[in-house]
Order: structure tokens, then C-alpha cells, then sequence
């Protein structure tokens, strides 16, 4: 008979075992999958798992776990994680189920390139800086440099990729002994590195409070299995031979990309106003580098005046462009509900379209048709696009196209694509080298997306490539990263 799997049964299980025991067969696992390179095990079941066991564990449990045992506890959590998704399956609510499943699972599909390291020195460090100092912040919250911290996380990256880099060389998996030698004789780095790790290390002895520090949980127990775990701001933890142990590196991926904004936008309040400033700037920069026309938001104001709600940028009068630098929200990611999904996004997404660019369509009289939006956000959405919220905003767009008595809503929901500024930049390098038009390129991927098949759930622009640093605005960012390898004794002095 199958049992009623629930999280009540699921920690009864974990209980009869050895806390300790448990832990090491659940650790041991994953970093047999990441050194065997095992890119279709559900890697989110282990981190659930993991997270149950340090919550709730049993120091005094049976020590005896055949691997039979510990395959049956991560098929309970399968079965656990499936109750959840039957009702999408059931009623064919593909684009909710598929919405779950991104959020659960893509973020440990994130890719890292040396451009990720840049943009970051970019976007946080002094060169865009507003009337607010993030580097400031960042530097007396952690204790750490910024420059420090991310040519750090790029060290590891490496050390993560060398036997990609390097036929022959093997990956362990730990923070070997010669990174640490490196770190102290090579840069005399060994009290900031010992900071680093610090910071991004799970503190066992404190472990409640560590797991619940980030709000990358989810508190409905029945829908744990499908939040973003703790692991992409803890990397690291010290295994029993005190080793530095990486979890795995798809974790370390997601932190290379997001831990200084997911740690900002956490101990920070004045980082999110100060950053979405940066975020048009640098937006900007790519409009530069691919020498296309464009209107600013301050050439909007002059022409229409303060009152009315417009976009950041227009590109050859037929591309929208709205600077959000926000990301998915897990609520709305784990139960994409309308109601849930509209309160998320009413203010930030669904604003930008239809307050702001529905709004421009109607100001801006001699836009060229067929007109285009995108909105880019720092993370990325996992959406085909704005078609995928078609039934969530049928009802504000039909009252908005009665309003101005529009027979066709001039911007369509397939026109308007939710991008990251990972995305951003390779639109940008692809425009750059291919001498295409922005429209163009959209013109195609809205042709894509009818396809059903070639939705771009897996991210928009993957066909094209990823950003190869060669991007002029981040040139500087890029020498100086690469200045600190050839040169480590002059880095930062």
C-alpha cells in the first residue's frame, strides 16, 4: 500500500535515521552527481532533503541506511512534490505548470562567463554610482572589498571549470589547499579570503538561524519542494575532515551571478532605489554600443511633461524599452494563481505595460508598426512572453482599448518580452556583430514563440549565444579583472 506522503511523513522518516549520517549519504550523493557531471538528477530534492534534516534530524537515530532505504525517502519526496503539480497536469494548465517548474529547477541550470564578473563590477561598483555608494556598503557590511569579493568568487569559477578548461585536470569538489597557499603567497589575500569564506559558509552551530537569514523559502510546508534553496547564498559548507566543501556547482553558479544583489536587497534599503538608477544607465550603455536611435525618458518629459507615465527609452521609433531591476517573486513563481501573480507584479511588470508603454502607444502618434516592448530585469523570468499573463491581463487591456477606442490593442501581448541583463547584453553583442535591427530580431522571436515548441522557456535568445566580454562598456572591468591575475601583487592597492 503507498503511504499518504506528506511533510509530517516525510521528517517521521528522516527522524529514524541518524541526524549526522543521513546528512553525509545526502551530501556524499551530490557531490558524486556534480563530479560525474549528472545534469538530469533532481537536484532540488536533495537540498529539501538537506534542509528537513538539519531542521529537524535525530542525533539519536538508526545509523543503518542501505541505499535502498535512502532511494525510497527521495522517492517520498518525488511523490511529495508530484500532489502539488497533479491539479495543473489534470486540468492542461501547461503555462502555470511550466512556471512552477522554472522556478524550482532553471535556476540551477544558470550558465557564468567572465562578462558576469564585469557586469557585476559594472553595476555595483563606482563607475555608474548615483548619489549613493553601494561599494561603500557592500565593503562595511561584509567586510569585505567589493572588487575583492567578486575576484574571489571568479578564482573559485575557475578552479570550478578546470577540468572543462584543462583536459587531465580533476575536479574535487573542495577549496583545496592550494587555493589557500595561492590566496596567501601569491596575493596576500589570506585574511579576505578567510572572510569570504566565511560569510558564504553554512554555520552548522547556528543552523536555524542561517537556513531562515534569506527569504528564499517558502513557509506553506506542502510547496517547500519547489523554493529556491538556501544553498545560493551559503555555497560552502566544512565537511567532517574540515575541509571547505562546495555543494555543488550549480549552486556555486547562481551565486556568482546574484549574491551581491540578492545580499543588498536584503541588509540594504537604500540599495534598491540606487540600483534601479544604475540599471537605466547601464540599459543605456547597450543602446550606445550598438549605435541605434533612441528617445530618453527625459526627452519624454519635455515633449508630454511630468504627468504622464512613460517608458525609459524608445529605440527607432518602434521598440519600448522599461528598466525593472526586480526578479521573480517565489509565491507568485510557486502558486501562479491570477489573483497571486496580478498582486505580485501589479506594480512592476504589468505596469510597465500597461500604465506605461500602452500608454506611450497612445502619446507617441508616429511609432512604427509592428511595435515591440521589453521589459529587462535583472533575473531572469523564464518567460516566452508577456502572452504567457494573457488570461491575468485580458480584462485591464480590453477596458484600456475601449477607453481609447482602439479596435486592436496596438501592442500585443507576443510583442513583449520580460528579459534578463544577462539577455540584455547578448541582444546588444548580437546586434553589435550581426548588424541587424533590434525589431528585426524581435520580429523573429515572436515567429518563434507561435511555434509552440520553440518557446524560450529555457530563457529568451539561447540560439544566440552568451555575452563574450567583448562588450566596449565593460571593457575597463574586464582589464582590471584580468590585470589582477597577470599582477596580483598591485590588485585594488
Amino acid at each position: 500500500m503507498n503511504p499518504f506522503v506528506t511533510q509530517e511523513f516525510i521528517i517521521k522518516k528522516i527522524r529514524s535515521y541518524n541526524k549526522d549520517h543521513l546528512l553525509n549519504n545526502l551530501f556524499y550523493t551530490l557531490k558524486q552527481v556534480d563530479l560525474r557531471e549528472e545534469h538530469n538528477h533532481p537536484l532540488w530534492h536533495y537540498f529539501l532533503l538537506i534542509k528537513w534534516t538539519f531542521l529537524h534530524g535525530n542525533e539519536n537515530g538508526k545509523k543503518t541506511f542501505s541505499r535502498e532505504k535512502f532511494i525510497t525517502l527521495l522517492k517520498y519526496v518525488e511523490k511529495f512534490e508530484k500532489k502539488s503539480l497533479d491539479p495543473y497536469v489534470k486540468n492542461h494548465e501547461w503555462d502555470k505548470f511550466f512556471q512552477i517548474i522554472g522556478y524550482q529547477q532553471f535556476y540551477l541550470q544558470q550558465d557564468v562567463h567572465w562578462s558576469d564578473f564585469a557586469r557585476q563590477l559594472k553595476l555595483f561598483g563606482s563607475s555608474l554610482k548615483s548619489k549613493y555608494d553601494i561599494e561603500k556598503s557592500f565593503n562595511e557590511k561584509t567586510k569585505l572589498k567589493l572588487f575583492d569579493f567578486i575576484f574571489f568568487m571568479q578564482i573559485i569559477w575557475i578552479f570550478t571549470q578546470a577540468n572543462k578548461m584543462n583536459k587531465g585536470t580533476i575536479y574535487t569538489g573542495y577549496i583545496g589547499e592550494e587555493i589557500f597557499e595561492m590566496m596567501k603567497d601569491i596575493f596576500n589575500y589570506e585574511k579576505e579570503f578567510s572572510s569570504f569564506l566565511m560569510l558564504l559558509t553554512l554555520n552548522k552551530i547556528n543552523i536555524k538561524k542561517s537556513i531562515n537569514q534569506f527569504k528564499t523559502g517558502i513557509k506553506h510546508t506542502a510547496l517547500q519542494s519547489f523554493e529556491m534553496s538556501f544553498f545560493t547564498r551559503l555555497p560552502f559548507i566544512i565537511n567532517g575532515e574540515n575541509k571547505y566543501e562546495i555543494v555543488h556547482r550549480s549552486i556555486f553558479n547562481y551565486c556568482c551571478n546574484y549574491f551581491i544583489y540578492d545580499y543588498l536587497k536584503i541588509n540594504d534599503e537604500k540599495f534598491t532605489e540606487e540600483f534601479g538608477k544604475r540599471f537605466e544607465k547601464y540599459v543605456e550603455l547597450g543602446l550606445k554600443e550598438c549605435n541605434v536611435e533612441y528617445i530618453t525618458e527625459k526627452d519624454l518629459i519635455k515633449t508630454y511633461g511630468k504627468g504622464e507615465k512613460i517608458v525609459d527609452y524608445i529605440v527607432g521609433n518602434q521598440v519600448l524599452i522599461e528598466c525593472k531591476g526586480i526578479e521573480p517573486k517565489p509565491l507568485s513563481s510557486i502558486i501562479p494563481e491570477n489573483e497571486i501573480v496580478y498582486s505580485s507584479f501589479k506594480d512592476s511588470i504589468f505596469k510597465a505595460y500597461l500604465q506605461q508603454m500602452l500608454n506611450i502607444t497612445k502619446l507617441v502618434q508616429n511609432l512604427n508598426k509592428p511595435i515591440y516592448g521589453i521589459i529587462i530585469c535583472y533575473k531572469d523570468f523564464y518567460l516566452s512572453s508577456l502572452d504567457d499573463y494573457a488570461g491575468i491581463l485580458a480584462n485591464d487591456i480590453k477596458s484600456i482599448c475601449e477607453k481609447n477606442n482602439w479596435k486592436d490593442n496596438p501592442l500585443p501581448l507576443e510583442n513583449v518580452f520580460v528579459i534578463s541583463i544577462n539577455n540584455w547584453d547578448i541582444i546588444v553583442e548580437y546586434l553589435k556583430e550581426k548588424k541587424v535591427t533590434l525589431p528585426n530580431l524581435l520580429n523573429d522571436i515572436v515567429n518563434n514563440n507561435r511555434i509552440e515548441k520553440h518557446k524560450w522557456f529555457l530563457g529568451l535568445l539561447k540560439q544566440y549565444g552568451n555575452a563574450k566580454a567583448n562588450l566596449s562598456y565593460l571593457e575597463t572591468e574586464n582589464k582590471t579583472l584580468s590585470d589582477a591575475f597577470a599582477a596580483p601583487s598591485e590588485i585594488q592597492a
